[in-house]
């Protein structure tokens, strides 16, 4: 069981998320039966969503519906990302030039965290969502980010994530995992087949560039099968891209 979250910020958030996978107005036993929560405290979460304004409720059809308060929270980052000069272009031309799933992956304490994702048109992808988040010693984002740190760090963020995953089984070796940093120190990018799932393989690099002072990566993911097949154009085609950018801000 991984670290604990304070309850009713996490009950929350998922009831927004719910929402965003739905998209359409939901009655009370729709969210506590989608969710697993007791009714009694679905009511009062939902009625203190409505009064704080993040929630529209039509009494007449006892729904709720997100307001844009909601999205008035967000709305200020794709700005926010687009003044640090040049990110959303890089990842389009990557997209181009390679088309598969492409992403700018950020490090989130622990994690790595997709910030700018972009699919291709055709049906050989299986992308995950904006704004999700990955175990930084379980990802070729976070190996490709991990190899920019020393030793020692690598270590402690280990002993980390082992302290955060301390009520599982999920465990990971420090001599594993530097073991796949040199690989990547060696080759200049992280390449995991069938990871997240079997079917499913990415290949990263970091950036020579930070967001605010956050370290990125650029990634490529597919099917398995695919991101094999062409993986050195993949790779050439990131390493020419690293190589050469430049955030418009520098």
């Amino acid at each position: 069981m991984s670290q604990p979250t304070v309850k009713s910020a996490l009950r929350t958030f998922e009831v927004l998320e719910l929402f965003a996978e739905r998209r359409l107005p939901l009655q009370l036993h729709e969210i506590h039966g989608a969710l697993g929560y007791p009714q009694s405290s679905t009511t009062a979460l939902l009625k203190s969503m409505v009064m704080l304004g993040y929630l529209n409720y039509n009494r007449d059809q006892r729904s709720y519906l997100p307001t844009t308060r909601v999205a008035m929270l967000g709305n200020w980052l794709p700005g926010f990302i687009e003044a640090a000069g040049g990110f959303r272009e890089l990842v389009e031309e990557l997209q181009r030039r390679t088309d598969e799933t492409v992403a700018l992956i950020t490090r989130n304490d622990l994690f790595v965290q997709y910030i700018i994702l972009l699919t291709p048109d055709h049906e050989y992808q299986m992308a995950p969502q904006v704004g999700v988040m990955r175990k930084l010693v379980d990802s070729s984002a976070g190996l490709s980010l991990m190899a920019r740190m020393d030793d020692r760090s690598i270590d402690k963020l280990c002993r980390y994530s082992n302290a955060y995953n301390s009520g599982d089984r999920t465990r990971v070796s420090y001599p594993q995992i530097l073991q796949q940093v040199e690989q990547v120190r060696r080759l200049g990018y992280a390449y995991i087949p069938n990871r997240p799932t079997p079917a499913v393989s990415s290949i990263t690099m970091a950036l020579d560039a930070e967001l605010y002072g956050v370290p990125l990566a650029l990634g490529v993911g597919g099917l398995a099968d695919r991101i094999a097949n062409r993986k050195q154009h993949i790779v050439d085609v990131l390493r020419d891209l690293v190589t050469s950018f430049r955030p418009a801000s520098a």
